[in-house]
């Protein structure tokens, strides 16, 4: 009993009480941390596996779900504008107007050189092409371009382009998406007329990788044997398969 308790049981509640801690704290603990995120982390699993190597896991349990409450008192807080101030770290200016801020870098502990570097990420090749470059609390890197440098948006023209249609999935790997289904009023009937331009039926469902509804109306439809592996050059791939 005392093998299955340490060896089996121990590991699967270590999981399980810091999975489900994890959910209730929320996605932001395991996102773009900032540095109370990044703490708080960290104490929780070392708290948690503690019980793996001294067996006391109804004392590491509680003090988990402590620091799991510590934590959801202080996020709410976060958001409240009596206590921002002290608990949430403003964004710091490393360029405003195309100037270097050195105070900004001093303080954020970057240098000029790194700060060169980031910009290249951001596809900038230098700070003069920049209206405001700002690092958040999570450590992050914003970049606000002049006007001149930004790309051309519609708006420029005084055009007014139609709403974003995000595809909907229907089949994801070989299993039929039935509350996309539902979402459009249609059934699995009206999915086969639909597949049957692309010469599939539902039987065939299994060998479709994926078939999304697109903005007019019809199926595209991703199989698992691509239907281009005979168009020469344009079928290149990195590495030693071809």
């Amino acid at each position: 009993m005392e093998f299955i308790f340490q060896f089996i049981w121990t590991p699967i509640a270590v999981f399980l009480v810091g999975y489900i801690l994890l959910r209730v704290m929320g996605k932001k603990a395991v996102a773009k941390m900032t540095s109370f995120d990044l703490i708080v982390v960290l104490i929780l699993g070392t708290t948690i596996t503690e019980p793996i190597v001294t067996k006391r896991l109804g004392l590491a349990s509680y003090y988990s779900v402590v620091i799991a409450l510590v934590y959801l008192v202080i996020s709410k807080l976060s958001l409240d504008n009596r206590f921002k101030k002290y608990l949430v770290t403003s964004p710091t200016v490393i360029v405003r107007n195309g100037d270097i801020d050195e105070k900004g870098l001093r303080k954020v502990g970057i240098s000029v050189e790194n700060l060169l570097g980031l910009l290249r990420e951001k596809g900038y090749t230098s700070p003069s092409q920049l209206a405001l470059v700002t690092v958040e609390e999570e450590g992050t890197l914003s970049c606000i371009p002049h006007s001149d440098q930004r790309p051309i948006q519609p708006s420029d023209f005084q055009m007014v382009p139609k709403p974003t249609f995000i595809p909907i999935p229907l089949i994801v790997d070989g299993e039929i998406v039935h509350h996309n289904l539902k979402f459009l009023q249609q059934d699995e009937g009206w999915l086969g007329k639909m597949l049957k331009p692309h010469n599939f039926t539902l039987n065939d469902v299994k060998r479709i990788t994926l078939a999304t509804y697109n903005e007019q109306g019809l199926l595209d439809v991703d199989t698992e044997n691509p239907q281009n592996r005979d168009q020469g050059t344009y079928n290149y791939k990195p590495g030693n398969d071809n």
